[in-house]
């Protein structure tokens, strides 16, 4: 039980602590036999790669009680393990609560820094995909919409504490024409049995209140800008790939309902 992700809902935030800059030869029982020596542990998780099975570099501990958690903090303040230094940060309870909208690709105060090529920019050519068959995994994704242009980062299904597809995800493209392309040829089609809905994503800000999705004018100007401006990763830099860095293997069938 303890070494498990819990829900928002169920954690108690001042308990909590997000750790980072781990390196990749420490386990979860090892950070547990760390913590525990200065408090008891509720639970503690380290987020995996679900293709590869290796975590990512960060996790969150829960402590019984915040007094707890902030000892934790004081007291490894600086520590290395395997000669990386431990890095300690409370979470935010505001952010954290943004977790429940399904378009926010947040978790807690953090946002995952994955490009798949970190001379990409994201421009802000994000996708919100709805309606997936459970069966679907982020491979499946990959192979399915990479035809339409390059994804800039892997693509994410969000998933319950136990692994199992909550039916939505995100695709992340490196420009818009791309993501235009995507949601015309794919929106409303039916992939592994289900009528899939595709639309851009919300942004993790808000403007008085309000969620705005991306896409939008101001989005699409900033990104011609940086393209006239060279800032954007072109064609022939990407590593001798051509755009989309389409597969070989053969499209998984859609059809239209």
């Amino acid at each position: 039980i303890i070494f498990r992700k819990r829900l928002d809902s169920d954690r108690n935030i001042d308990a909590s602590l997000y750790f980072g800059n781990i390196d990749p030869q420490v386990t979860e029982l090892l950070m547990y036999e760390l913590f525990i020596q200065f408090g008891p542990v509720k639970s503690i998780n380290m987020p995996k790669d679900r293709i590869l099975k290796t975590h990512q570099g960060y996790g969150f501990v829960e402590f019984k009680n915040s007094a707890d958690a902030k000892y934790t903090m004081e007291i490894l303040r600086g520590i290395r393990l395997y000669g990386k230094a431990l890095k300690l940060k409370r979470i935010d309870a505001k952010s954290q609560s943004s977790t429940n909208n399904p378009n926010n690709q947040t978790i807690g105060t953090f946002v995952q820094s994955d490009l798949i090529n970190p001379n990409y920019i994201d421009v802000g050519a994000k996708l919100f995909i709805n309606n997936l068959n459970p069966l679907v995994d982020e491979s499946f994704l990959m192979d399915t919409f990479s035809k339409f242009g390059t994804l800039i980062r892997n693509p994410i299904i969000r998933r319950d504490s136990e692994g199992h597809s909550l039916g939505y995800g995100f695709l992340t493209y490196d420009d818009f024409e791309s993501s235009d392309l995507c949601i015309q040829k794919m929106n409303n089609t039916i992939l592994m049995n289900n009528k899939i809905a595709i639309s851009y994503a919300f942004k993790d800000s808000s403007v008085d209140g309000k969620k705005s999705r991306h896409g939008d004018q101001v989005e699409r100007k900033l990104a011609e800008s940086a393209k006239k401006n060279n800032l954007l990763v072109t064609k022939t830099s990407k590593a001798g790939t051509t755009k989309g860095n389409k597969r070989k293997n053969k499209p998984h069938k859609v059809t239209k309902p």
